[in-house]
């Protein structure tokens, strides 16, 4: 099949074809998710487990190696870190490129099951979709507005209650860092001579109190064509009844909380302090997905956060301010390359207009600029692929090599129409003789780069 008499045949089908490609090319364009580079972050999951109150060493001896073992057999696994922290330890798991992270969630939750046994006051872990050490892309501040009195510090049990889950929520969020505030807590402040005078130890105090803060359920009563749902409801509703918690009891005396304790609510004590102009606030780090829109994924947590700010928080007189984000970086750097990429297109048809003199030669390589631009942008939408610095410059440069191969194939068709051939005989024969060594030009510099389409890692 001779494909340029096809075209050159077929002018009602070239530009059916022509009309296809910009269209999808465009909606491409409008759905392409932009970033800064291209996405090739190491698939990453972290897993951290709290124990209060324990040293770096008894984590990692009673918790982080018991999670090693379990782990250590996932398939994809390239790499294993862990590190041990005074009352917690954190595994971080790296994975191939190529895996899944949905499916390594899965298969990590699976595996943590295994894990034998874990200290008897230690929190169940953690599992997040972000790696341990992979930077925050948005950085966000709570703090009190100027006629609220109480101290930030106070609010922290609030976020973690009512505020965490509307931003962890946001498609694209992998995991918060949040650093600052102290979490409410009930205080009981022991009196060591009434301990005394009733014989009441520490560990009796602790035990009691343990065992009298929960709900118990005590089955189902069957009584008639009824069934009554039994249970024991006695967790604090207040710090007052703790009070009422009894220590001891021989059926001659019993010992109240209230014998040997003062009951207040309280918080945990300040181990961190963050400050922002000088005023001290919560600080939350949003970290990203692998393959997360950016930018599309910072319009909506500013909507959020609006909405936050108009709503729940308005109620405390707590306000959140997004300090810091990519956008303005991404875009400067997008805008740029686009510029670049419009401004090489114009001057690329004004040396053309110079040296070919011809306007009509001009208008058909400037045509064919947009329309192959724009046609790129179909098959990156087509291949998952997202529109960042990488891909503009590439596309940039594939202008360059169109300019390049139309002013051979124009400068050979203009040569035979001087030769006083008509118009279709001289477009056939021009176009003929030189599309081997237009095709060859061109095969050459793609098998350049070829190579870079099967690396996966960062170089």
């Amino acid at each position: 099949m001779d494909v340029i008499k096809f075209f050159i045949e077929k002018p009602v089908t070239v530009a059916v074809a022509v009309i296809i490609i910009v269209v999808f090319g465009l909606i491409g364009l409008s759905k392409l998710p932009v970033q800064l580079t291209p996405d090739v972050e190491t698939p990453q999951i972290t897993v951290t487990t709290t124990w209060g109150g324990a040293t770096p060493y008894e984590v990692e001896k009673e918790i982080i190696e018991k999670q090693e073992e379990q782990l250590k057999g996932l398939r994809g696994l390239n790499k294993m870190e862990s590190a041990s922290y005074n009352s917690y330890g954190e595994i971080t798991l790296s994975f191939g490129l190529e895996t899944d992270i949905d499916d390594a969630l899965l298969r990590v939750s699976n595996k943590m099951n295994e894990v034998p046994s874990y200290p008897e006051n230690a929190d169940k872990p953690v599992i997040e979709a972000a790696g341990a050490d992979s930077s925050p892309i948005i950085w966000m501040v709570l703090k009190t507005q100027p006629e609220n009195k109480e101290h930030i510090n106070h609010f922290r049990t609030f976020f973690e209650d009512n505020v965490r889950q509307h931003i962890e929520r946001v498609k694209g969020v992998g995991a918060l860092f949040v650093f600052g505030g102290t979490e409410n807590e009930l205080h009981i402040t022991i009196d060591p001579e009434k301990m005394a005078r009733h014989n009441i130890t520490i560990n009796g105090i602790t035990d009691a109190v343990k065992k009298a803060n929960i709900n118990v359920s005590a089955g189902v009563l069957g009584i008639s064509k009824k069934n009554y749902r039994i249970r024991t409801v006695s967790q604090f509703q207040d710090a007052g009844d703790a009070l009422d918690v009894v220590l001891f009891d021989d059926g001659v005396k019993r010992v109240y909380l209230r014998d040997v304790a003062d009951v207040s609510q309280g918080h945990k004590k300040e181990d961190v302090s963050v400050l922002h102009n000088g005023v001290q606030v919560i600080v939350i780090g949003v970290k990203k997905e692998p393959g997360t829109n950016v930018l599309e994924m910072t319009d909506k947590m500013e909507q959020v956060v609006n909405e936050l700010n108009d709503t729940i928080l308005a109620d405390k007189q707590l306000r959140f301010e997004m300090v810091y984000d990519q956008r303005p970086y991404i875009n400067t750097a997008i805008n740029l390359v686009k510029k670049n990429v419009l401004i090489g297109g114009l001057l690329a048809i004004c040396v053309l207009l110079i040296f070919l003199r011809s306007v009509r030669s001009t208008i058909i390589t400037a045509l064919a600029i947009p329309i192959s631009a724009i046609g790129t942008f179909m098959f990156l939408w087509i291949m998952g692929r997202n529109l960042n610095v990488v891909s503009l410059a590439g596309i940039s440069f594939a202008v360059g090599m169109l300019v390049d191969n139309a002013i051979v194939v124009l400068e050979n068709i203009d040569r035979h129409r001087k030769m006083g051939k008509d118009a279709f005989s001289a477009a056939y024969d021009g176009a003929q003789e030189v599309w081997g060594a237009v095709f060859a030009s061109t095969a050459t510099t793609v098998a350049v780069f070829l190579p870079i389409i099967f690396i996966q890692e960062e170089a």
